[in-house]
């Protein structure tokens, strides 16, 4: 089951932002919140190239990779369908070059208050803790 929300990702050096939809990807994990994305993101938000970072070794399901992580570089905003920011936290921007879809990790999804719950058979959600919001098949209970 792949669950996806939307973000407002912020730029704290250069106060650029962008909304994007990324993936929940609770089996990506690391050690404090971070959000994964390519190149174009990066750029577009005055963070491409840079003249700091940290390399990362990525270990995926079938290869091993690259990412630069630039440390606390990021502001990232959970938002609802009324484009309300349901949670708001500061995160590290990891920039993995030939990335098919930006995502959110273990440490990220927790930090954001998101829970996903249902099996294959049932409706789908995503949880918060006591508001609701439906996208299409998904189910979103916000704290």
């Amino acid at each position: 089951m792949a669950v996806r929300v939307k973000i407002r990702v912020k730029s704290r050096s250069s106060n650029k932002s962008l909304e994007i939809t990324v993936l929940v990807n609770g089996g990506a994990e690391s050690t404090k919140p971070c959000i994964v994305v390519d190149e174009d993101v990066a750029r577009e938000l005055g963070l491409w190239p840079i003249s700091h970072g940290r390399v990362l070794e990525v270990e995926e399901a079938s290869s091993i990779s690259e990412a630069v992580v630039i440390e606390d570089s990021v502001e990232l905003e959970l938002i609802g369908d009324e484009c309300e920011v349901l949670s708001r936290i500061k995160a590290d921007l990891v920039v993995q070059r030939e990335l098919i879809e930006p995502l959110i990790t273990d440490a990220t999804i927790d930090e954001l208050g998101i829970q996903v719950f249902g099996d294959i058979s049932a409706t789908r959600q995503v949880g918060f803790a006591h508001q609701c919001l439906e996208y299409s098949d998904i189910r979103v209970l916000i704290a």
